[in-house]
């Protein structure tokens, strides 16, 4: 396969040197680029808020067919991916969400034509026919639902066009196998009514392998084991299809809808981590004895091979999916923005949002390729979201303008934990159920908002911004247990220490705008904002446990410059930032000695602060027609002030670092054949105050250089090439040497031709062609003991049996090299007339 990659790039690029972020213009002019970073339609040289813009040509000229994709864009953005329902984990100069918990919201906020979506799982959606992508870096709290602390990724998905036009394309993904197919029709039905339908199916064969082999043992035979059936994994199709009406009756009123339908099946895979380093080998400590190594003979590295068995359903009864890993998704969601003028220079807006979403998966629990897992985790998580939005927007010749607005939003989570138990097991543990753990949690959400701003041009140059936001938030929390009904019994309410949670937060912003010319502007920013607590839903607390945490809250400011020199040939941008966040909600997984279940919990531990530099140009060069060159800088610093509860690893001891106690009953990777906690000197906890942040490279960089040409019989030649560099960083709370993701350069390419007016065009795109495997998401566990046997100590002079935990991290997906060939029918139709 890397021979057959390569052979069709260096037939197809090899005199392609550039791949810009901007699309060029033949009058060697940078266009003016207009953003709606505050509800208002203004130019991004005006605006006091660090943003990076990407247009819908460069997303669609360039493959960019997820959100994680266009992190390698955006210096400062990070992905990684979370386990099941967690979802997509994402940040923003080292601020993102680093649990394991599906009802958490992320940092940073995803706004998909006006629609506000913070579960990890909606940034796999909503990223075909794009208009453009608009990342805002720092706290928003004004103009993006209740507040996002890290930043907002909107996107503008594309609208009816003026014309008739179709759209045919068809492609082909060499390294996973992949099919694409992607139809667009749009124009207008009626002189007032526009419409546009844009459906893509795509089949990705897997671009990992699972390798792994289940074993026999003589006495314990495979213990529930089977091996894979789809060794490329992930064996996925994915649907999305996506509705847009735009009604224009006279010009003072419109409306648009907008919705969008995606379906995500993935076989063989619920995107279960692979393991990368193991510090004291792959042998069991105490299944060895047995003759049972759950991951012998595995390379620990990360890389392009993965191993996990599938589940035998004799040995876990009510297994789903024939005990074969996979995950669906199905999630519904669109909105309606109705635009009212009230006059020629009032506008009143409402945004009605609708968000769906009901998502199944199972995986191996505890990553055993040789023989089955101990335990099976099968989940099914729900989303209902309701918001709605009405803002006063005026735009008065005068000094003194203003934005008033409300937000509603009525929404409700259900997350399934179902962990079936190896049956084969029982002789071996003594444990004796059909599940470790089955209960069902119900979190309802009902928010309130009102928010404001004043803009006053002290002078003609010198403007002054004011605004608050004020948010009321109420969340509740229901767990049942459902293990009773094992027995014949009925489920039983879980009673909880703290099953309703609220909150009334204040969010004021203040910026001062100075533009002492048309090319020019300097900045200020203060800024403060929260995003909202919620509860842990892993597992099944014990009765009266508190499973909430609180609210973040951050405050802190920019100041930025931004210009274009040499006739608009340049533009350059750059900013400082400096904020501190408070009560950092962190991940804490923790085996619980009473539930005797290992909890993947969310708690309010840490203060941390952030600071840095971002920087960004781009250049139309004068004497070559058609080629832009483009950079962008951040060099960040995340990192704790105080953090004197983070959790050790197993194995983790004193002199390492885990001197600080935890709860009696907390122990961090105790797995549950463990000695009695009495035995440990009770050090569970470390401190972590000046170490840095998940995800938060301190160095980022981006250069890219695209060019075109109109070449014979009217046809257009483009081609270009992108780099893009980060730094190490931590991939996993407890600062571990292993856990760190080590410095990484990515390059793509492309090279496209197309016939007149881009009637056809015939497309090779490659990305990451070096074939860097990363990853932004790590778990530590004593995966060689299948999470089960063997002890492993914290906070002891000694490491205990079984060592030191192994390191599993989630993988993103290396090179991808498509074909495409795209034919707008309309056009070729008109030429040939």
């Amino acid at each position: 396969m890397l021979n057959k990659t390569r052979l069709v790039l260096s037939s197809s690029i090899a005199c392609a040197v550039g791949l810009g972020v901007y699309p060029v213009y033949a009058q060697n002019m940078l266009e003016e680029v207009v953003v709606t970073a505050r509800k208002r339609e203004e130019s991004v040289l005006k605006v006091p808020v660090v943003a990076s813009v990407l247009s819908g040509e460069t997303l669609d000229r360039y493959g960019l067919s997820d959100v994680g994709q266009i992190s390698d864009r955006v210096p400062g953005l990070n992905f990684g991916t979370g386990v099941v329902a967690a979802g997509v984990q994402v940040s923003l100069r080292g601020i993102g969400t680093s649990t394991l918990n599906a009802t958490i919201d992320q940092s940073v906020a995803l706004n998909v034509d006006g629609l506000q979506l913070t579960q990890g799982l909606a940034f796999a959606a909503a990223t075909f026919d794009m208009a453009g992508v608009q990342v805002y870096k720092g706290p928003q709290a004004l103009f993006f639902g209740k507040a996002a602390p890290a930043g907002v990724i909107a996107i503008q998905t594309a609208d009816p066009t003026d014309e008739f036009e179709a759209i045919v394309r068809g492609g082909y993904e060499f390294e996973a196998e992949e099919k694409l197919g992607e139809l667009i029709l749009s124009g207008p039905v009626t002189d007032t009514l526009g419409l546009r339908l844009a459906a893509q199916f795509t089949d990705s064969g897997g671009y990992f392998e699972n390798t792994a082999q289940v074993q026999s043992h003589p006495i314990f035979g495979n213990l529930g084991g089977l091996n894979p059936t789809y060794r490329d994994y992930p064996d996925e199709k994915n649907t999305l299809v996506r509705g847009t009406a735009l009604w224009e009756p006279n010009d003072r009123f419109n409306a648009k809808l907008k919705v969008n339908y995606t379906d995500q099946d993935s076989q063989g895979s619920a995107h279960d981590a692979q393991l990368s380093s193991c510090p004291d080998g792959t042998d069991s400590a105490v299944g060895g004895l047995l003759g049972l190594n759950f991951i012998a003979g595995y390379p620990c590295k990360l890389d392009r091979k993965i191993a996990f068995s599938y589940a035998d359903p004799a040995a876990f009864p009510g297994v789903w999916n024939g005990g074969a890993p996979f995950s669906k998704a199905e999630q519904v969601f669109g909105s309606l923005e109705l635009n009212y003028q009230l006059g020629d220079d009032l506008t009143l807006t409402s945004v009605t949002g609708s968000y769906d979403i009901d998502q199944e998966s199972l995986l191996n629990g505890a990553t055993t390729p040789n023989y089955g897992p101990p335990f099976m985790s099968q989940n099914k998580f729900t989303r209902n979201d309701f918001t709605q939005e009405l803002r006063l927007t005026s735009d008065f010749d005068s000094a003194v303008n203003f934005l008033l607005g409300g937000f509603y939003q009525k929404g409700d989570m259900g997350f399934l934990v179902d962990l079936p138990f190896n049956q084969a097991y029982v002789p071996l543990t003594g444990i004796n159920t059909e599940k470790f753990v089955w209960g069902d949690h119900d979190i309802d959400i009902e928010a309130y908002s009102l928010f404001g701003q004043v803009l006053w041009h002290i002078l003609p140059d010198l403007e002054l911004g004011a605004g608050v936001r004020w948010t009321t938030e109420g969340r509740t929390h229901k767990v049942t247990d459902l293990l009773p009904t094992l027995s014949g019994m009925p489920s039983t309410p879980v009673p909880l220490g703290n099953p309703t949670i609220g909150s009334n937060n204040w969010a004021p912003e203040l910026t001062l705008t100075w533009s002492p010319t048309d090319d020019l502007t300097v900045f200020g920013a203060l800024k403060q904002a929260y995003k909202s607590g919620s509860f842990n839903t892993a597992g099944v607390p014990v009765p009266w446990q508190d499973t909430s945490f609180g609210d973040e809250k951050v405050r802190g400011g920019e100041l930025g410059l931004k210009t274009r020199l040499f006739d608009d040939t340049l533009a350059f941008n750059a900013a400082t930032y400096y904020y501190r966040f408070e009560d950092l909600q962190v991940d804490s997984n923790e085996f619980d000695a009473v539930s005797r279940q290992f909890l993947a919990k969310t708690v309010n531990a840490a203060e941390a602060e952030v600071y840095g530099i971002d920087i960004d140009a781009r250049y139309s060069v004068p004497a070559i027609d058609g080629l832009i060159l483009s950079g962008a800088l951040n060099w960040n610093k995340a990192e704790y002030r105080s953090f004197d509860n983070a959790l050790c690893w197993g194995g983790q001891t004193i002199a390492q670092g885990c001197d600080v106690p935890g709860s009696y009953n907390e122990f961090a990777n105790v797995n549950i054949l463990a000695v009695p906690p009495e035995y440990f000197p009770g050090y569970t906890r470390q401190d972590l105050a000046g170490e840095p942040l998940v995800r938060a490279p301190e160095w980022t960089a981006n250069v890219s250089l695209d060019y075109e040409h109109a070449v014979f019989d009217g046809m257009t030649l483009r081609f270009g090439v992108n780099a893009n560099y980060s730094s190490s960083y931590l991939t996993a709370l407890q600062n571990r040497k292993d856990m760190y993701q080590d410095s990484y350069v990515k390059t793509s390419a492309n090279i496209s031709l197309s016939g007149v007016d881009d009637g056809w065009m015939v497309e090779l795109i490659g990305d990451n062609l070096t074939d860097e495997i990363v990853t932004g998401n790590c778990i530590s566990s004593p995966y060689a003991d299948a999470q089960l046997f063997g002890n492993t100590y914290t906070g002891s002079t000694l490491t205990g049996i079984s060592g030191v935990d192994e390191l599993a991290c989630f993988a993103e997906r290396g090179r991808s090299v498509w074909m495409r060939l795209t034919v707008r029918p309309a056009v070729l139709f008109s030429r040939s007339r």
